[in-house]
């Protein structure tokens, strides 16, 4: 075995360590700073099958500290932010020296004359390529995103009103300091409303016009070709944004009193995370995934990677006496699941294990990712105890979907499993997470489905503000004061101020409107799917995807015809406006 190989395999963390023990972060840190991948025993003479394997071994472990550094940055303290960042810069640094090696050419080239999966991942690889930025163009569009995100932020907002008829009667001769939200709310006159939130969006407006021109100026040239990975392309995608376009006749500084206006029905279900993970876990068996619970006594110590120092060997030890299950008195429930470790199957292959603990909001990561034949993946998913609407009740599926997900993705490349082709895992995702909403049942109530209707209405506006400051002359879009009124039968002259006034743009780009892309892919996908298909086999395509198909193929698989992208448009508007 090639003697740099260096699989990252740390125990859970909770991040609360004890003042008296190492912080298993600065031991991370250490590790990351000192480790330095190479492609020096990557042996370009032998078979391109032995390559790939050799290829996987010598990057496993910069993919795991990449993995590992994206787990800790949700977790990390503020005083350790500095830290992050240190292992950010040198794990960018080293991926940029291995894209630019000639050995990874040369290995590149071997592959794209070979047969999928080789070529897939030649051309992955190429992708990766062509996707990085030099130094400093990389720091123009870091600095310009955060910029962006600072003028945006709240922190130094305040509503102040010239006339006095908009102030609301409790803060008449002073300057309101509360949210814009909470204003919405509050204010009885519609004309107050809407000056309130057409100011609020072109807030940053003149801050943000330089940064924004930087970040077009650099996605602006792949924005267009980026499009064609799924499987739409310009006048496509606008047609598809237009069938989705609804009139909700309520006016975006209308929406809180008109939600509060409807009735809403009380939460009658679970109530307890406990119970609704135990059958969330046995729906997954009709999938063929297997949930049981291990101990820390099961855990082998040979798992831990011989070539860890003594010192990260200890901390391992520390982070799993944490794991100990808290006994609770009130529930016997809670004695079971309060941070516990379960081991996760499909079918007859182990995924990896999932680490469960309480915290205060539901999330999930993936710490490790499974790749075939060299390692097995490690999830982690926190909950909140107490459900007591609807909202958390799907957070909590949600999460536990991701997780799934993530583990069982299938391929024998950490890069498929990883991104996989065009990003189609989070379609799989999202498929399993309401493949299981499904089994449950939650209905919605009249105000929960009218929030939803505006929250997509408001996406697809965005989507069409986004494709219209990326891509402009270039396409024919419809004018976004006409496209602002279809969606909310009010008028906005300046609709184009919107650009200014949120994090997409800047961040997603293009990509804003894949949310609602997929899900109406996998709308589609239970309402047209061949008769003998069956949730199995979707989980395995569209989850698994051990072949690494494309989105064009796992349709062609699953749908009955036609599906080529102009007749999938037309089914996702078919079955239905509202999103599942």
């Amino acid at each position: 075995m090639p003697k740099n190989i260096f699989v990252v395999i740390l125990t859970f963390s909770l991040l609360a360590t004890a003042p008296a023990v190492a912080n298993p972060l600065n031991l991370f840190i250490q590790q990351c700073l000192r480790y330095q991948p190479s492609l020096a025993e990557l042996d370009l003479n032998q078979p391109v099958a032995k390559q790939a394997v050799q290829f996987e071994q010598l990057t496993l472990g910069f993919n795991n500290f990449n993995d590992r550094l994206n787990y800790y940055r949700d977790l990390a303290a503020n005083s350790q932010r500095e830290s992050i960042l240190m292992c950010q810069l040198h794990l960018a640094d080293e991926l940029q020296a291995l894209l630019k090696n000639p050995t990874l050419e040369q290995f590149i080239d071997n592959l794209s004359q070979s047969h999928p999966p080789y070529s897939s991942l030649a051309a992955k690889l190429k992708s990766i390529q062509n996707r990085q930025l030099d130094i400093s163009t990389k720091s123009k569009l870091h600095n310009a995103q955060a910029t962006i995100r600072r003028n945006l932020s709240n922190n130094n907002v305040e509503l102040v009103f010239n006339e006095q008829e908009c102030q609301l009667a409790s803060s008449k001769n002073q300057n309101l300091d509360v949210s814009l939200a909470k204003y919405l709310i509050l204010q009885p006159n519609e004309q107050c409303r809407k000056s309130a939130w057409l100011a609020y969006q072109s807030r940053a407006k003149y801050k943000n016009a330089a940064s924004l021109g930087i970040i077009k100026q650099i996605k602006q040239p792949n924005a267009a070709q980026h499009l064609d990975t799924h499987l739409l392309d310009n006048d496509a995608l606008i047609d598809y944004l237009q069938q989705l376009t609804s009139n909700i006749d309520v006016a975006p500084w209308n929406i809180g009193q008109h939600l509060a206006s409807l009735p809403h029905d009380k939460y009658t279900g679970f109530t307890s995370a406990y119970d609704l993970m135990e059958q969330t876990f046995k729906q997954l068996e009709d999938v063929g995934v297997r949930i049981e619970t291990i101990t820390l006594a099961e855990i082998p110590h040979q798992e831990i990677n011989q070539e860890f120092d003594k010192e990260l060997n200890q901390a391992n030890s520390v982070e799993q006496s944490r794991l100990e299950p808290l006994v609770s008195s009130d529930k016997k429930a809670s004695q079971a699941v309060e941070n516990q470790i379960y081991r996760v199957w499909h079918q007859q292959r182990l995924l990896g294990e999932l680490f469960i603990s309480q915290a205060t909001k539901n999330s999930a990561h993936i710490i490790r990712y499974p790749v075939i034949g060299h390692q097995f993946g490690q999830a982690s998913l926190s909950y909140v105890k107490t459900i007591s609407n609807r909202r958390q009740a799907n957070q909590l599926i949600d999460v536990i979907a991701e997780a799934i997900a993530g583990l069982a993705r299938g391929n024998k490349f950490y890069l498929n499993n990883k991104q996989g082709l065009a990003d189609n895992h989070s379609l799989g995702q999202l498929w399993l997470a309401q493949y299981i909403h499904r089994q449950f049942e939650l209905s919605l109530s009249e105000r929960e489905q009218a929030a939803i209707d505006y929250r997509q209405q408001l996406r697809v506006f965005r989507s069409k503000v986004i494709l219209d400051f990326y891509l402009g002359k270039q396409i024919n879009q419809q004018p976004l004061t006409l496209a602002f009124q279809q969606s909310f039968n009010q008028e906005w002259q300046s609709a184009q101020d919107l650009t200014f006034s949120f994090n997409g743009i800047a961040n997603e780009g293009i990509d804003y409107y894949l949310p609602l892309w997929h899900q109406s892919l996998v709308r589609i996908i239970f309402e047209a799917s061949k008769p003998t298909v069956t949730e199995r086999q979707v989980f395995d395509i569209f989850v698994v995807n051990e072949e690494n198909l494309t989105l064009n193929e796992q349709m062609i698989i699953i749908l009955t015809p036609p599906n080529d992208p102009s007749s999938i448009i037309r089914r996702a508007f078919n079955v239905g406006h509202s999103q599942i």
